[in-house]
């Protein structure tokens, strides 16, 4: 059957030499399914010889090393995938993967992609194959094509909430700041960001921490085992998780955090751990704040799925974060003083965090200004690093919609 013209074959798929892969694809199910209507399955068999022989004169026709090609193959020989084989196509790169994986594959393949300079290029498809002749499952990726996830606000590769998000909730927050909004309507959710601060140094160096919303969190200052490895073992679920969904940020933030979970249970003094204890209320101000706003642009594993209630922590989040930016920055200009005592007991309570860093610990009023500015540029740096990554990730895109397609 393999010995049928080249000609004939084309003329009963009815397809043309300069079809894809995915033109081939289409064009073979469609008439198996005409076949299959009108009785005639004895037909298929041709169907599939003249499939068969398009399929091998694309893979010889089609170059085997072009840069592109290389690239790509490159890449992807760092990531230690399935085996495959990439094929390019007149604007259209087909990559084919034995595997036993699920379709999702194919969406951490084009993830990896997706960083990469692809001139002239306007689709991927990805392949699963059982062997060389089967395919399990097939997924195109239209490169700079306004796709389904742009329009569903829950969905992490909306590319219009990924380059919106940051600057909106900023620019929000520095209104909400400036009307006097802020501290109004979000005040006990700064408050409880502040307790949580506390708490997370407590936890982190294993100790039993409760963040309570009116301004005070309960600390035991002996370690705990159950806390450490409660912790830990949460941790480890998150590593796992992250590995087993191929998903690399959540896999280093994991690591990340038990490295310095080790190091702040055992390595720490008790001294120091009372004196971050008292700094973490307004560092969590700041780097809890930057955290919740960074975790929005990542998508957690399935267990911890958060595609809803990540907007209400980038809200909050982003409000905290501007509060206590601005905050710090009118301090160092002299406008503002430390804000000494607790909310609890006020400006007079020796036992507030900036009384303890101060008559404790020894901090210089300019040590606790310094600092405080110093992790708040810091976060605000990450924040916007982070968000011209994702901008340069997507130019082309970005490009294409300012040129040629509004908002």
């Amino acid at each position: 059957m393999n010995e049928m013209p080249l000609e004939q074959c084309y003329a009963l798929l009815e397809v043309h030499p300069e079809s894809s892969i995915a033109d081939l694809d289409t064009a073979y199910s469609k008439k198996v399914m005409e076949k299959i209507q009108q009785g005639a399955k004895q037909e298929k068999v041709l169907l599939k010889a003249a499939y068969d022989r398009i399929r091998e004169e694309i893979y010889r026709s089609t170059p085997s090393a072009s840069p592109l090609v290389e690239q790509i193959t490159k890449l992807l020989q760092q990531l230690d995938p399935e085996p495959f084989h990439v094929k390019l196509q007149a604007d259209t790169i087909q990559i084919f993967f034995k595997t036993n994986s699920k379709a999702d594959y194919a969406d951490f393949i084009y993830q990896q992609l997706s960083g990469l300079e692809l001139p002239e290029i306007k689709s991927i498809v990805i392949y699963g194959m059982r062997s060389t002749k089967s395919v399990i499952w097939k997924k195109q990726f239209e490169i700079d094509a306004i796709s389904e996830d742009d329009c569903n606000p829950y969905s992490f590769k909306n590319r219009y909430i990924l380059l919106l998000a940051f600057p909106v909730a900023i620019c929000t927050s520095v209104l909400f700041q400036s009307l006097g909004f802020t501290r109004v309507l979000l005040f006990p959710f700064q408050l409880w960001v502040h307790e949580v601060g506390h708490a997370v140094v407590a936890w982190f160096s294993g100790r039993r921490a409760i963040p309570l919303p009116f301004g005070w969190t309960n600390v035991a200052l002996e370690r705990s085992l159950f806390v450490y490895f409660g912790i830990l073992f949460l941790l480890g679920l998150l590593f796992y998780a992250g590995w087993k969904e191929k998903k690399r940020s959540t896999m280093i933030f994991a690591v990340i955090c038990t490295i310095l979970q080790f190091v702040m249970t055992w390595i720490q003094s008790a001294y120091h751990f009372e004196m971050w204890l008292s700094f973490g209320g307004i560092g969590g101000e700041f780097y809890l704040s930057a955290l919740m706003i960074a975790g929005f642009y990542f998508q957690l594993p399935n267990y911890w799925r958060w595609d809803f209630w990540r907007y209400p922590f980038i809200i909050v989040g982003a409000n905290t974060f501007w509060a206590a930016f601005s905050r710090w920055q009118q301090i160092k200009k002299g406008t503002e003083s430390i804000p000494w005592g607790s909310l609890l007991f006020g400006d007079g309570d020796a036992g507030g965090d900036m009384n303890q860093l101060s008559e404790v610990y020894n901090w210089s009023d300019q040590k606790i200004i310094g600092t405080y500015n110093a992790l708040g540029s810091t976060c605000f740096i990450i924040l916007i690093s982070l968000y011209i990554f994702f901008a340069i990730k997507h130019r082309r895109w970005i490009i294409d919609r300012i040129s040629s397609k509004p908002l």
